[in-house]
Parts: C-alpha cells; structure tokens; sequence
C-alpha cells in the first residue's frame, strides 16, 4: 500500500474538485472562513474529502459525530492509524490543532486592531466592525466581550451591546452632561439634547439617570428612555409650584390650557397628585375650588328664598364654557337642596318657581279681555268635543227639543200664511216645504264627502295663541324691574308654553259661562228672522240665476261664478251659522266665517247634517247656480227649516229694493269705473225685469244685450262712457309703471288729464240715463 501523503491546497482547488465542507450548526460559516483565509485544507490521497479536525468545539464534535465516521471509512490509507475517543486519526488531530491556533490568533490580531481604534476613537459600533472584517455580529459581539479587560481596553454599554467605549470617553461624556445640564433652567427635551451635541443616546440616559439619582443634578427626568423624555430642573418645578399655589389661592380655579402653556404636560394628573387633600371639582376646561362653589351656593340659595332670579356668570371664571357652568350650578343645586323650587334658563340664570309664578299672574287680566273677544269672534277653535257634550248637557234642561222646535215653527208658519197681512207673502203666500230627492249613487257621494271631513274632525283643535314673543317680552320688561333684556327674552320664551296651556283653559272657561241658554220665545223668535232672512237671499239668487240667462254660456259661467262667490256664500255662511249655535260655536258676524272656519264647523255637526251642508260648501266652487240651488234645498229641509218660495209680489218687492240700493250707490259714487258697472246693471234690469249680480268685467256684454233694448243714443252714450273708462284704466296703469321705473311721462299725463276731464262732463249724463227713467220705476212699484 502506498502512504498517504498530506498537500495544502487552497478553496479554488477545493471547489473545482467539489469537495463540500459540511460542518453542521450556525457556526460553519465562521468556520469555513477562517479556513478559506489560511488555506489549510488537507487533502487525503484517493479518499478526495477533508479530513477531520481535532479541536473542534465541544457542541460542534458532538453533532458531526456521524460526519466523522463517514470521512473514516471512505479514507483508503494503507497504514495503521491509532483511533482518538472521537473515531480520529492522528493525522486529523494535527491538522484541528493547527487550524484552532491560527483562528485564535487571528481573533486576537482583530481584538488589537478593534482596541486601537477604540483608543483612538473612544467608540466603537460592533455593526461597523462586522462589515469591515465580514464577520457575523453574534459571534464578533462573543469573541471581543471574551477579551474585554485583557486585549480590549474598554467596556461595553450595558443597554445597547452593539457599542465599545472606553472609560476616558464615559468620564468626557459625564462631565459635558453633568455642565449642560446643570446650565439648563426650564424644561427640555432629551433629544434635543442629543441632537444638537451629538452625545450617544444610550450613554446619554444612562449617565442622566445616574446624576439625578445621586443628587448631582437637581431634577427630574419626565417620559423614561423615550423620544418624548423631557428634563425638568428643580428650580423650574419650584417656580411653577408657586404659581400654580397662588393662583388657585386667589382665584379659587385652575385653568388646564394655563397650565399647559406653562409646561405642565397633563394639568388633571398634576393636579391631582400635587392637591390630594383638596376638594376641587374637576370639569372639561378646569378645577373650581370649593370657595367657588360655595359663592354660586349662596347666590343660589338666596335667590330661591327671596323669590327672584340670579346670574351665575359674573361669579364664574370666563374661561369655563356653557356645559362647565351648567356642571357648577347642578351642583349647587343639589347641596342647597332647590332643585324642585328653582329653573335655570339661558344657561347661566337661575330662577325661583315663585318668581315665573308672579311672573304669569301679570298676564290674568289681558287672558280674560283677549278670551272674550275671541270667544264672540271665532269660537269654533277654542273647543273641544268634551267641551260640545259639557254644553249640550247644560242647556239640555232648558232649551226646548229639535222636534219640539220643528213642530212649533211649522204650527206658527201655518198661521202666519193664513193671515192676510201677517205673513211675508201676503194674503195669497204659499208656504213650500222642499222635499229631499234621492239619487242613485248619491249614498256613494255623501260618504266620499263625509270621508274628507271625518279627518279634521277627529283631529285635536288648533291652539289659540295667546301672546307671541316679543309681546311677553314687552309686558315682563314694564313689570319685572332690574332685568336684563337677555333674561327676558329666556324668560319669555319659557312662558309661551305655561301662558298659551293656561289662556285654553282660560277660554274654555269664559265660553262655558257665555252659553247660558236663552228662553224659548227668545230662540222662536230668532228662528223666525232666520228663516225670513234665508228665504229673502234664496228668492234673490233664484232672480239673479234668471237674469244670467239672457247671455252666452261663456257669459254666464263668469256671472254665475261671481253669484256663487257672493251671495250663494253669504247664504251658506248664515245657514252653517245657525247650525252651529246648536253646539255653541257660532260666530258673532257670519259674513266673517271663511272656508276654513266652515269646514271646522262642518266637522263638528252631526252626521245627518254635515252631508247635505258639505254639497252645499262644496258647490260653491261650482259653475252653476242651479246646482248650489238643489243643494242649499236639500240641506234646509234636513236641518228643519223651510223655504218660501216667491210669488210674483215678493218678485217686485225684491226688484225694487235690489233697484232702489244700487240708485243709491249711484248716486253716492263719483268713480267712472262703477258709475257705468250700476249704470249698466240698472238698465238691464230696466229693460229686462230681471236682476243681475255681475262682476265688474262683464260690463261689455251687459251693454252688448242692452242693443235694440234702449235708444240708439243712449247706448252711443254708454258705449263712449265706456272707451274713456278703459283709457284712463289703462292710462292708470301706465303710470304706476312709469313710477316704478324710470319716471313720469309729461305726455301720458296730460293724456290722461285730458280723458278724466271728458269723463266728468259725461257723468251726470250717464247716471240721467237711470235716474231719469221714473216712469219705469212706478211701473216695477
């Protein structure tokens, strides 16, 4: 067998023959460093692997136990080898040996190197020595802390173990921090520090906490090893104490913005540690002490025992909001023990129960005189059913039946017609009770009506308003001495409520008193003019339906919207009227109750009556006479009334009335406009016998039918009356124009100067064409 014989070859010899180096664990790399720098690599003859290494590291022999015993039996030496404990060659011990002292010295030739430079520099980052010696930081950081004391003259931060300084660099360091820190006088921020002066940050801390802990600095370091630690010397804290002391002392509070801007951080915690002993009462924007407390107490207190009112807000700090002072006056409340005798309004004001009681008791008077007033004018809204049922039941012993009612008027209308001058009608009058006609589907109808009503009735009536704002306002400022316009104006708005609650039951009672029923004869008789009343405005309707005739249809929808709009109105009105003065509700002047207050009305009649009198306010948005004429009919019969029904003397008697009023108009008036309207209407009815209720815009066609009915000269008159009347409305019209804009335009002016005067030297001419004509007159007498 041929010996084996040992060659040094290098890594690049190694690689090209690829023989691998396995050595198990995180520290082969280390390993094949150091090899790979000295190039002792061992080759065996015809075996082509590394032979093992004898002084490896315990943890390393013991895992590359199966690594040794592979190398073993593959090695093809002829001559016999002495086995070590670890299955070892002689020959591998040799080389282990040989390889562990140059690793060792090389680790010692890098500690000088890192020692010179640390001498030299007084730091040193261990991050910086990894990539310049390419070593790994876990294993630098091992080795060089090994030869600290010994190769290394230094020592390593215990805090951050990436860093080597030595102790001349530490003392240089203690003694720069010791003198800038005892120059400092107010806070400041560590990293300030370290920014501006370069120190090492851990270093920095370490030495800082040392001083203060001995005493060295006076001092304190607020936020730890932090971005946000600050310095606070002693004699700042000591001057912030003072003031925060006496501040508090005198003013009985503690601003938190204040003590912020004074360098206090967080101004609760602060206070909380420095006054444990005090009561203060903590709120958003500051601590009130109990002096505070006790003024708003008394003030309070005093207010409620003397039945007036206080403001809190000269007493409080300004610089507590809305929710702080709200907070402070809930707590003197509850110790003074008056939250159920006292209100706060507006925020700051306290006020006793007993003062918003005075305070209403200005308003009793002017309750009842408004109450009264309202009660005549419009009573339908200032009832309730409860209040209807109330009233019906006190007048229920008095007041005679609705059939009794009926009977006794049907027995005195028969007497009445009888008689040959008693009656209205005359010897020969005709007493006509109108019968309801039934119509197929009209049930349909009469609920679809109801069903619009039956809504507002179930709904609770309108509150009357009894005073608005400003007027409580104006009434507390002529009463209330000594307070402010803002009190009053809380003041006020907290008594609109109270107020308007107590003038309802105000005018319940007032109306509940002023529905004393009347004696019997008293509503006979008031029946009876009623109904003279109702059957004089029907019998003129009738007469003004006829004399819409006479015109196009065109014509005769504007005349008969006018007629519904009027005097069908009028009539419907003094119908619902009386109607609701069965239930208490009735206004003092009919003519005053609009659609709105009908329908109210309406809604509480009952239902038998509510039907028929909501066609009948439902046709007056018609355009026929004739169907509000079958309505109003049906409806008189079924609240029990009764019609008469004109003969030809009630016709000339009405004719020469309607007559007689619209001479008198003429006579009075002196606007051109309306002298030709009456004008007009008078010689139709002349000429025709019939009456005409038209609107002012139908003028035209009255004189067109007045054609082949008068002279030629007269309607010459007449229509020329009329173009001058048209000129000067529209002259008029023109110069309220011109006044809005650019000015007055002298030609128009003297235009129209020029028409007014042509107009007046034909008036009279025009009123003589009626009031000349007495030969007709005595012909309709």
């Amino acid at each position: 067998m041929q010996s084996c014989t040992k060659t040094v070859i290098t890594s690049n010899s190694l690689r090209s023959q690829q023989i691998r180096w396995q050595l198990p664990g995180k520290k082969s790399d280390v390993w094949q460093r150091i090899f790979r720098e000295h190039s002792l690599l061992t080759q065996c003859r015809g075996c082509q692997r590394e032979t093992a290494l004898k002084s490896l590291p315990s943890w390393l022999q013991r895992r590359s136990w199966m690594w040794y015993t592979h190398l073993m039996a593959r090695s093809t030496s002829p001559h016999p080898r002495s086995v070590g404990r670890y299955g070892m060659s002689s020959t591998s011990m040799e080389v282990g040996s040989t390889l562990w002292t140059y690793k060792r010295n090389y680790l010692n030739r890098v500690s000088e190197e890192v020692n010179d430079k640390l001498q030299e520099a007084g730091l040193v980052n261990i991050p910086e020595l990894c990539k310049n010696y390419d070593l790994p930081g876990d294993f630098l950081t091992e080795e060089l802390s090994k030869r600290l004391g010994k190769v290394i003259q230094g020592q390593m931060d215990e805090y951050n173990r990436g860093v080597l300084f030595t102790p001349a660099f530490v003392s240089r360091h203690r003694a720069r921090i010791r003198g800038l820190f005892s120059a400092v006088t107010r806070p400041t921020p560590v990293s300030n520090v370290i920014g501006v002066y370069g120190f090492q940050e851990h270093l920095l801390y370490s030495v800082l906490e040392e001083l203060v802990n001995t005493g060295r600095l006076k001092g304190t370091v607020v936020g730890g090893r932090q971005d946000k630690a600050v310095y606070i010397p002693d004699i700042y804290s000591k001057t912030q104490n003072t003031w925060v002391d006496s501040f508090l002392k005198q003013n009985g509070y503690l601003e938190f913005d204040a003590l912020i801007r004074l360098g206090i951080p967080d101004p609760v915690s602060y206070i909380r540690k420095r006054f444990k002993s005090s009561k203060l009462l903590f709120l958003r924007a500051a601590c009130v002490g109990q002096a505070l407390v006790e003024q708003v107490e008394a003030s309070v207190e005093e207010a409620v025992n003397s039945a007036t009112w206080t403001d809190v807000q000269p007493i409080l700090p300004s610089c507590l909001s809305m929710e702080d002072v709200g907070i402070i006056i809930n707590e003197a409340m509850r110790k003074t023990n008056v939250q159920s005798t006292a209100r706060i309004l507006g925020d700051t004001v306290v006020v006793s129960e007993k003062f918003i009681s005075n305070c209403l008791s200005l308003f009793n008077e002017a309750m009842q005189h408004k109450a009264l007033k309202e009660v005549k004018n419009n009573p339908v809204f200032l009832i309730t059913e409860d209040d209807l049922k109330q009233g019906y039941m006190m007048t229920e012993n008095t007041a005679p039946s609705k059939k009794e009612k009926r009977e006794a008027e049907r027995r005195k209308k028969t007497t009445e017609g009888s008689g040959c001058k008693g009656g209205g009608g005359g010897c020969n009058a005709r007493e006509v009770r109108i019968r309801k006609t039934k119509k197929k589907g009209r049930r349909d109808d009469d609920s679809d009506e109801e069903a619009a009503v039956t809504p507002q009735n179930r709904n609770k009536p309108t509150e009357v308003p009894f005073m608005s704002l400003e007027e409580i306002a104006a009434v507390l400022e002529g009463q209330v001495c000594d307070c402010p316009e803002e009190i009053l104006s809380e003041l006020a708005e907290h008594l609109v409520r109270p107020l308007t609650k107590t003038y309802q039951e105000v005018v319940r009672t007032v109306f509940m008193s002023s529905t004393v029923s009347t004696t019997g004869v008293t509503k006979k008789r008031s029946v009876k003019d009623f109904q003279e009343e109702l059957s004089n405005l029907y019998n003129n309707i009738r007469l003004f339906e006829k004399g819409t005739k006479l015109f196009s249809d065109e014509t005769q929808v504007l005349i008969a919207k006018h007629v519904l709009k009027t005097v069908c109105t009028d009539v419907t009105n003094i119908l619902v009227n009386f109607m609701a003065a069965e239930l208490m509700m009735s206004a003092e002047n009919p003519s005053s109750i609009t659609n709105e207050v009908r329908v109210k009305i309406l809604g509480k009649l009952p239902e038998e009556t509510k039907g028929p009198l909501m066609k009948v306010h439902n046709s007056l948005n018609g355009k026929t006479i004739e169907d509000f004429l079958t309505n109003i009919e049906t409806a008189v019969e079924v609240c029990g009334f009764m019609l008469k029904k004109g003969d030809k003397k009630r016709e000339r008697q009405a004719l020469f009335l309607h007559r007689q009023a619209l001479i008198e108009q003429l006579k009075d008036t002196e606007d051109p406009a309306l002298i030709l309207h009456l004008t007009s209407v008078l010689l139709f009815q002349a000429s025709t016998h019939c009456m005409l209720h038209a609107p002012g815009r139908c003028v035209p066609q009255i004189i067109g039918t007045l054609v082949g009915r008068i002279s030629e000269e007269q309607h010459r008159l007449l229509t020329g009356y009329q173009a001058l009347v048209v000129k000067q409305l529209v002259s008029q019209s023109q110069g309220k124009k011109q006044e809005q804009g650019e000015g007055e335009n002298p030609e128009a002016g003297d235009e129209a100067e020029a028409i007014r005067k042509e107009l007046v030297s034909l008036t009279s001419e025009v009123k003589d064409l009626v009031l000349s004509q007495k030969k007709m007159s005595g012909t309709e007498e």
